[in-house]
């Protein structure tokens, strides 16, 4: 099934990696720089960040993985295409309605050039410990036949006291 994402263009976010699909940013540009921390009772929660594809061409997109996942298991990705400039940060397993109910899968997803999306993460603590982390997380695609990756430094936290997982510096 093909899916069209078709949303307002708030802006870009950070360049990450891949081929240019023009010549002043990459194809998918993902958010960076961040760490959100959701305190959890063991049930999954839900993180969110902001994509979006350049001006360049379409893609395809492929999957969603995590960047060395420390105690953190990805159970499902979605897309959500950006309204009024609202996305999701963290929250409860299944999300506000409003970003559920626009769900889509991100395997086969065409992302038009331009528009914003929201990739939703629903993840959950597994293994010992109190603090479950991941360093980031790689998106794949697909443009002009080739598959592309573009990732981000973006860490999702998952601790009973987020206060005490801040760096004290």
């Amino acid at each position: 099934m093909r899916h069209s994402l078709v949303t307002a263009v708030a802006g870009c976010l950070v360049v990450t990696t891949g081929l240019t699909g023009c010549a002043s940013e990459p194809p998918v540009t993902l958010g960076s720089g961040y760490e959100v921390c959701a305190p959890s009772d063991g049930r999954m929660i839900t993180f969110g960040d902001v994509a979006r594809a350049s001006e360049g061409a379409a893609v395809v997109m492929d999957s969603v993985e995590l960047v060395d996942p420390e105690g953190l298991e990805l159970r499902e990705t979605y897309l959500v295409p950006i309204e009024n400039s609202t996305s999701l940060g963290a929250d409860a397993y299944p999300p506000d309605p409003r970003f559920w109910d626009r769900r889509l899968d991100v395997r086969g997803t065409v992302v038009d050039a331009g528009p914003e999306m929201t990739v939703i993460f629903a993840v959950a603590p597994v293994g010992g410990g109190e603090v479950h982390r991941s360093e980031g997380y790689v998106v794949r695609y697909w443009l002009n036949g080739r598959l592309v990756a573009a990732t981000s430094d973006g860490q999702f936290v998952i601790a009973p006291d987020c206060a005490a997982t801040e760096d004290p510096e």
